[in-house]
């Protein structure tokens, strides 16, 4: 990978916005500074940590093509784009990889996720050496996080760029794994590699944050040095956001019986005080605070509503841009005939209007990328053959949290998984993933066989030319 060693970009008036959310973000950096004067101060690292969570929220990435936009017109959510040919994803919608545009955001994620790497890269290629400038624990979060969130961005690039994991699949190229700031192309590592340097990242920034984090197995709630409480950490790259990443990765790799161990943490008591599920009278407003583990921030007056107005509000959207799941298709998706009118998410996340379109966001001040939800279906995979009673208990626990009633024991275990990631990660950009491990030959609403020249995504020309 080719990154850049000399100037590091912090964008003013981004960290400003984002320090109304958070009191660690309260710190004036200058707009362009070289790396010898940026480290001289704790607020240094911290301004350059915070330049990695922006970059989290560009469009590019979270803050719309990796969870609205790109992914979810791949998992096939919206039914509209088929019907018009200008849409901004009709060539995605179908797979086409290699037209220009579709390929320009393609390209765009792999350069985006890869110069976000590098501003983590740079704190861990100096922070041991500046130790002695740090305050309380913030050695050890900064550390921390940023080796958490470079494990995170290299998952979800590997998830994208690469075959799913398997006996037939580990040893073939992955992604280049960087774990230095350089500006010398790195070569790929193979599948079964990458996976490993994750692991050993998400390891080392447990370990890290595990003594004082409040979203980890600390007692405390609040941290009056910082005036920080839990859902203030659930804005950083915490313990239990590295936990579920494990969870994640472990059960992307087919060590359910690792995976389900980091789900066992989670879904303990202590942990429930930290991460729980809403209420139905919450559901609308709090389902993002109460239930998230890690999540972008995206506020604008005050929520995402004005942000996604060009894709979800029919009244002032461009017909090109807007992004549609018919009513019908929402009626199948919320299984609405049997029992699922009831279905919190049915209920709060759709118009249901003729012109029908995602509401989630409404109310919303930033999109989940890490969440309760997620845990309880992984934990349900991974007790499907060995526990199905307990499987079925996961799924259960999920349905009682969304309004529905609990299912009998002869329901048919894969399936109602299936149904629950299609319902819960609407806008969130999962569900393809999840038809990609799991090796789906045919992705619900789209007609035709795939395969991995759909599940994989090409690498940029230029990366290709280097590696070939």
């Amino acid at each position: 990978m080719k990154t850049y060693t000399k100037i590091l970009f912090v964008t003013l008036s981004t960290i400003l916005l984002l320090s109304s959310c958070n009191k660690w973000l309260d710190i004036s950096p200058k707009s362009s500074l070289k790396k010898e004067d940026l480290f001289k101060t704790e607020g240094g690292y911290l301004n350059v940590l915070n330049g990695v969570y922006i970059g989290l929220v560009n469009d590019r990435l979270y803050g719309q093509e990796l969870t609205y936009g790109l992914m979810d017109v791949l998992a096939q959510y919206y039914n509209n784009i088929p019907s018009t040919p200008l849409h901004k994803y009709a060539n995605a919608s179908k797979y086409n990889y290699e037209e220009a545009a579709t390929k320009g955001v393609i390209t765009n994620i792999w350069n985006s996720m890869y110069n976000n790497i590098a501003n983590c890269n740079v704190i861990l290629d100096n922070i041991d050496a500046d130790k002695d400038i740090f305050i309380n624990n913030n050695y050890n979060r900064v550390k921390g996080e940023a080796l958490a969130l470079r494990a995170f961005m290299h998952f979800d690039l590997l998830r994208m760029f690469a075959p799913s994991y398997g006996l037939t699949t580990k040893s073939l190229p992955g992604i280049p794994y960087v774990d230095k700031f350089t500006n010398v192309r790195i070569p790929f590592s193979s599948i079964d590699a990458v996976c490993t340097r994750i692991k050993q990242d998400l390891l080392a920034a447990r370990d890290l944050l595990k003594d004082f984090d409040l979203m980890g197995p600390v007692d405390k709630t609040v941290d009056a040095s910082l005036s920080f409480n839990v859902s203030d950490r659930k804005a950083w790259f915490n313990y239990y956001a590295a936990t579920a990443l494990l969870a994640r990765l472990n059960l992307y790799m087919g060590d359910k019986t690792a995976a389900l161990g980091y789900v066992d943490e989670i879904t303990t008591d202590h942990a429930k005080t930290k991460i729980s599920w809403s209420q139905q009278t919450q559901f609308y407003y709090y389902f993002f605070a109460r239930e998230r583990i890690f999540g972008v921030y995206i506020v604008i007056d005050p929520y995402m509503k004005s942000k996604v107005t060009d894709y979800f509000d029919i009244a002032t959207a461009n017909n090109n841009n807007i992004l549609k799941v018919s009513i019908q298709r929402t009626m199948e998706l919320y299984e609405t005939s049997s029992g699922g009118a009831s279905d919190w998410r049915y209920l709060d996340w759709m118009s249901k209007t003729d012109d029908n379109y995602i509401t989630k966001f409404n109310t919303l001040s930033g999109i989940p990328v890490l969440k309760l939800a997620e845990i309880y279906l992984i934990g349900a995979e991974c007790t499907m053959d060995s526990d199905p009673v307990k499987s079925l208990q996961y799924i259960n626990t999920i349905r009682t949290n969304r309004g529905l009633p609990s299912l009998p024991s002869n329901v048919v275990l894969s399936d109602e998984i299936y149904k629950e990631y299609a319902k819960e990660f609407l806008g969130e950009g999962q569900l393809f993933f999840f038809f990609k491990r799991k090796g789906y030959g045919n992705i619900p609403y789209w007609g035709t066989p795939v395969d991995n020249k759909v599940y994989v995504f090409p690498v940029p020309d230029k990366e290709k030319e280097f590696n070939s």
